[in-house]
């Protein structure tokens, strides 16, 4: 019998459903609310290479953080800490990898950002509206002395180690 309450239940609890796009685009809610992220996501899209690393703001499970690297296939820093020691079972493959991006974020020296850009491999940094709030505006005109803007709109902003220092190709 209790088996049988849910599904009327359930249905009862959500009469709004379906509350936007419907089908197989999972950015397809961007476009309505959002389209500069989605905007600056199609850029990485086209432009960047898969193995080219993204730095972005570290967050908590099965929120809008992670959202860049899982759109675009770019291997990130850290994404949701929490799904990592779920699937790795502990916390020691990423010890100190949600500091290190608050301390790229949030620090004003550039050497140590370059540094630890170098030391997870980052050729892109994404500055959006999550990265400040998250990190505060700071330390991010650190990035225009050593980084060159390759992507901007009106919230979002996309650095990349230019080749000589990043060692990457294009």
């Amino acid at each position: 019998v209790m088996a049988l309450y849910y599904p009327a239940a359930a249905l009862g609890s959500k009469p709004d459903l379906p509350n936007g796009p419907v089908g197989l685009d999972g950015l397809a809610h961007l476009a309505i609310g959002n389209s500069d992220e989605l905007e600056a996501i199609e850029f990485l899209r086209e432009s960047a290479g898969k193995d080219s690393g993204i730095l972005e703001a570290v967050g908590g499970s099965y929120s809008e953080f992670g959202r860049v690297s899982s759109a675009t296939g770019m291997p990130t820093v850290l994404g949701w800490p929490g799904h990592e020691l779920q699937w790795r079972g502990s916390s020691e493959p990423f010890e100190g990898r949600q500091e290190d991006v608050q301390l790229i974020y949030e620090s004003t020296d550039f050497e140590i950002a370059k540094n630890l850009l170098g030391k997870y491999d980052v050729e892109y940094v994404y500055v959006g509206p999550r990265e400040r709030r998250t990190y505060g505006t700071d330390g991010i005109s650190k990035f225009e002395k050593f980084m060159v803007r390759v992507f901007s709109n009106d919230t979002v902003v996309i650095y990349r180690l230019p080749v000589s220092v990043s060692g990457a190709g294009s």
